[in-house]
C-alpha cells in the first residue's frame, strides 16, 4: 500500500480509531498472512471493512506477497474464479469450464502460498 490516501484518513486531523472490530481484523489479518493463507472479511455496507483491511495491510512488511481482491455484492463462483485468475497474474486465457478453472487455481496456489484478502461489499 502506498501513503494513506484512501477513505477519510487524508483529511486534516483525521485518525483511525482502534475499535474492537479493527483490532480483531488486525489480529486475523496478521495470522492469515503469517500462515500464508486466505481469508474473507464480510459485512454490511459502511461497516468499515475496506478501511480495516487497508489500515492493517499498511502496517505489514512491504515485501509481503498479498493480493487484495474486492468483489461486488453476492459474487458468482465464476466471478470469484476470474478475480483470482487476474489477481494471481496467471498467463493465457481463463479456462471455460469450472472444473478446469478450479484445477488451474489449485495448481497455481499450491507451490507458493500467498495471502489473499477479500473485503466483500455489503
Amino acid at each position: 500500500m502506498t501513503a494513506p490516501t484512501y477513505q477519510y484518513v487524508d483529511l486534516p486531523d483525521a485518525h483511525v480509531v482502534a475499535t474492537r472490530a479493527l483490532l480483531t481484523a488486525r489480529e486475523n489479518i496478521t495470522d492469515t498472512v503469517a500462515a500464508r493463507d486466505m481469508m474473507c472479511i464480510h459485512g454490511g455496507a459502511g461497516f468499515g471493512k475496506t478501511l480495516a483491511v487497508n489500515t492493517c495491510l499498511r502496517a505489514l512488511e512491504p515485501g509481503e506477497d498479498i493480493h487484495k481482491i474486492t468483489f461486488r455484492a453476492r459474487p458468482t463462483a465464476r466471478a470469484v474464479r476470474y478475480e483470482l485468475f487476474t489477481a494471481l497474474g496467471l498467463p493465457g486465457e481463463p479456462p471455460r469450464h469450472p472444473s478446469e478453472f478450479d484445477r488451474l487455481l489449485k495448481t497455481a496456489l499450491a507451490p507458493r502460498r500467498r495471502g489473499l484478502l477479500r473485503p466483500m461489499r455489503g
